[in-house]
C-alpha cells in the first residue's frame, strides 16, 4: 500500500485545531489592545485638558488677573482643548465626550465598557485649589464616584 501525495483527514483536522487556536489567541489580543488603547486615549484627552487648565491659570497669573482664576471653574473643560475629541455633542453614543453646564459635570462614554471596569460612563468635575487665605490658585479634574 502506498501512500497518495495528499493530506489525510487527520492531518487536516489537526491544522484546522491549530489555526483556530492561534485565531482565539490573536482575538483575545486583539480586544485587550482595543481595551488599552481606549484607556490610553481617555488618559491622555485628561492629561491635555489639565495642561489647558494650568496654562489658563498661568496666563491670569502672569496677567495679574488672579482673582478670575476661579471663573474658570465653571468653564466646560472641553474648552481648554486646542480641539474637540470626537464630536462632544452626544453622549449616548459610545466614545463621546460631554459636558453638563448644569451639573458641571464632564462625561465619556465608553466604546469598551470592559476596559473600565465594566462602566458605562465615567465622570470628572473641575475642582478649584485654594491657598491658605480661601483664594482660587488653580484647579484640577477630579473623578466622580
Amino acid at each position: 500500500m502506498t501512500r497518495g501525495r495528499g493530506a489525510t483527514k487527520l492531518e487536516f483536522l489537526v491544522v484546522l485545531i491549530v489555526f483556530g487556536i492561534l485565531a482565539a489567541l490573536l482575538l483575545d489580543r486583539l480586544v485587550a489592545v482595543e481595551h488599552e488603547t481606549e484607556r490610553l486615549e481617555v488618559d491622555l484627552t485628561l492629561r491635555h485638558i489639565d495642561i489647558g487648565l494650568k496654562l489658563a491659570v498661568g496666563e491670569r497669573i502672569m496677567r495679574g488677573e488672579e482673582a478670575r482664576i476661579a471663573e474658570l471653574a465653571v468653564a466646560n473643560p472641553l474648552d481648554f482643548l486646542e480641539r474637540s475629541p470626537r464630536e462632544a455633542a452626544d453622549i449616548a453614543r459610545a466614545g463621546r465626550w460631554r459636558y453638563d453646564a448644569a451639573k458641571r459635570v464632564l462625561s465619556y462614554r465608553p466604546r469598551q465598557p470592559a476596559a473600565f471596569g465594566g462602566s458605562a460612563r465615567l465622570e470628572w468635575r473641575l475642582a478649584s485649589q485654594a491657598d491658605a487665605l480661601g483664594r482660587t490658585v488653580g484647579l484640577r479634574l477630579e473623578p466622580l464616584k
